[in-house]
């Protein structure tokens, strides 16, 4: 039978005659096992190191070790190996004490049979293997929580329940820092919220919850409160009845939202920017401010989507699609902030660079699914086979384009229950330019002529733009924003009626298409691979090792905290690629690839959050070979290694 069918047991004793009775025994039994045997604690775990080891059999008292301490050694060293231990003495103490520290069984010698000990051999591995599977369900779950809890700190979103009968209420953490108290510091109610409303806003505020508790319609509303007497704050608050099957309650469920940033900025966009227009130094940092708010938002919905991926509770999927809701809402209104900077801005630049076209309509997916929950819009994408890897255009000023044709064809009309269909396709024009063609078509909506050419000339609203024209609405402005960047870019808009049922919005924009190296699936390692991970996070040691093992096993990875060591193990080891990241203490990945650059041409591939082409160029500058920003795709890593060792080639080992 193949050997790795068979359980390979280690037996920790020093003693000859002990160990011998302990092999007999196992022969005697039809369990298949392959027998191990030293008879020191060290000796041990250099055995574990470097065999297969399934199960030991650890006698406490040892040359180089004795005692309980022998048993607390072998845990910390060996933790993923269980462990049976054997005692010359029947001590209940010292049994109980065992189990206890994480031994599966404690075996008094002399005192077991054949029998008894190959059931404590299965029993411990099987009960081994369930208690790992419970710690890791146990991991999953305490990670997913910290990343929800880590996202509405991020948004400034915290839930809130309120029982209809008695009006007691329960809040999250960031509920009670959004009113500036310590978290949990008080038991809340209804009257408790009351007291700490504007004033002003204390009516309509009353009216919400009462109201809310009665229709069983999703509410919301936007209010002030007042923070220790002085500080006023801005937020939004949703909430709707539920039934609670466990306990037969009705309860108000609810998100709120801080949303006092984003009310401070839109006054101070039209503050400044409308009433002193020729201050062009502020104008042009505020719009740098607002296209640069979108990556921030961006990582909130990544967040999210990690969470809908992972295992959760009924009650975390009510609290996650509060917080989508939540998003989309802040998603408006960055959209509005976004359009107010261009507004404010006299001279727009257009700041090309290289990006993956097809990350951008995946990540805009994700983004109008969560729109398609709160507006009832379905959004259907088809991209054409034509769409390169990669193209050189404006990033920010398109995603502001493509969200604006959005906006206004989801409020134009009622647009709830409506679908909206999104092509795109790379095409060629008389001219031989190549553009990128956007077709953004609205079922359920035409258009009358007369409003058609209206909005082909809105780019005319933004020079009589007046914030306090309630007939200058906001989509009209989605519209007229829209239209001045295309026509900055140089693309150009088309707006049609394709039947008694459907509008379409056309976009066509003139970009490069970037020429790369197909390096798709090129293969894996057929002999030894060698890689060094220079990376200072101890969570991403973990993954990246993992996700590099994972590959092949031909592949063994050593694990560098910061620049320096990086430099002092490739100078000792000699490895065959390295991957290495930028951000790091004591020495960065800089200046630790040009030291090594000093010494050797081995692969260098670099790995940063800040993915800019400014990053891109520092690592190309010092010679470090290629570039990925995180989070990567693990194909994508496994195929530049392979490029870059057929390409540069693998350094001869000295």
């Amino acid at each position: 039978m193949n050997s790795k069918a068979k359980i390979h047991i280690l037996i920790i004793e020093d003693n000859v005659a002990d160990a011998q009775k302990i092999e007999q025994k196992l022969e005697r039994l039809s369990l298949k096992c392959i027998i191990h045997k030293v008879d020191a604690l060290y000796d041990g775990f250099d055995k574990i190191q470097n065999q297969p080891i399934d199960i030991a059999l650890l006698d406490l008292t040892l040359p180089d070790s004795n005692g309980f301490k022998t048993l607390t050694s072998y845990l910390e060293r060996v933790p993923d190996v269980p462990v049976i231990v054997l005692s010359e003495t029947n001590n209940e103490i010292v049994g109980n004490q065992s189990i206890k520290a994480g031994a599966q069984d404690f075996l008094v010698k002399n005192q077991f049979e054949a029998m008894t000990l190959g059931r404590s051999i299965r029993f411990a591995i099987q009960r081994f293997k369930s208690q790992h599977k419970l710690q890791q369900k146990a991991s999953t779950l305490a990670l997913n929580e910290k990343r929800y809890v880590e996202a509405q700190e991020m948004a400034h979103v915290g839930n809130w329940e309120m029982d209809i009968v008695n009006n007691e209420m329960q809040w999250t953490e960031e509920v009670y820092r959004i009113f500036g108290f310590q978290p949990n510091s008080f038991k809340p109610t209804l009257s408790e919220y009351i007291n700490y409303i504007y004033t002003e806003d204390r009516g309509k505020v009353e009216d919400f919850f009462e109201y809310a508790g009665k229709d069983g319609k999703l509410h919301q509303l936007e209010h002030r409160i007042v923070i220790d007497g002085h500080i006023t704050k801005h937020v939004s608050i949703r909430g709707k009845v539920h039934f609670e099957e466990l306990s037969g309650k009705l309860i108000l469920i609810g998100v709120i939202q801080d949303i006092t940033e984003r009310k401070l900025n839109e006054q101070l966009i039209v503050e400044k920017n409308f009433s002193n227009r020729s201050t062009k130094i502020m104008q042009q940092a505020l719009s740098d401010m607002s296209f640069n708010v979108r990556t921030p938002l961006s990582s909130i919905v990544n967040f999210a989507y990690l969470l809908k991926n992972t295992p959760l509770s009924p009650q975390q999927h009510e609290l996650l699609n509060a917080l989508k809701v939540s998003v989309d809402d802040m998603s408006m209104g960055m959209n509005s902030l976004f359009n107010f900077a261009v507004l404010a801005t006299e001279e727009l630049k257009v700041e090309e660079e290289d990006f993956k076209i097809k990350d951008f309509f995946t990540s805009n997916e994700k983004v109008l699914q969560i729109r398609s929950d709160s507006t009832n819009t379905s959004f259907e994408f088809d991209i054409a086979a034509s769409i390169p890897e990669k193209i050189s255009v404006d990033p920010k000023k398109l995603t502001l384009i493509f969200y604006n044709i959005v906006n206004y064809l989801t409020q134009e009309n009622e647009a709830s229950g409506k679908q909206v269909n999104i092509y795109s396709e790379i095409s060629t024009s008389a001219t031989k330019d190549t553009n990128l063609r956007l077709s953004f078509e609205r079922a359920g909506l035409r258009l009358p002529v007369a409003q058609v050419r209206d909005l082909l000339a809105s780019e005319k609203l933004l020079e009589v733009y007046d914030p306090n024209n309630s007939e200058q609405g906001d989509n009209a402005i989605n519209m007229a924003v829209a239209l001045k960047l295309i026509k900055l870019l140089g693309g150009r808009l088309e707006i049609s009626n394709k039947s008694n049922t459907a509008t379409a919005f056309i976009v066509e924009i003139p970009v490069k298409v970037i020429k790369s190296v197909s390096m798709l699936n090129i293969g894996q390692p057929l002999s030894e691979l060698r890689i060094l991970l220079v990376e200072d996070h101890f969570l991403n040691q973990i993954a990246h090792k993992k996700v590099l093992k994972a590959w092949s096993d031909f592949v063994s990875v050593d694990i560098a905290e910061n620049g320096l060591v990086a430099v002092e193990k490739h100078r000792a080891h000699h490895y065959d690629i390295i991957i290495m990241d930028i951000q790091m203490p004591v020495m960065d990945g800089i200046e630790a690839s040009r030291k090594i650059r000093e010494q050797s041409d081995v692969p260098i591939i670099a790995l940063t959050a800040n993915s800019s082409k400014q990053e891109q160029d520092r690592c190309l500058k010092v010679g470090i070979n290629n570039y990925m920003s995180k989070p990567f795709v693990p194909q994508e890593l496994y195929d530049k290694i392979m490029y870059l060792v057929a390409t540069v080639g693998v350094r001869s080992r000295g």
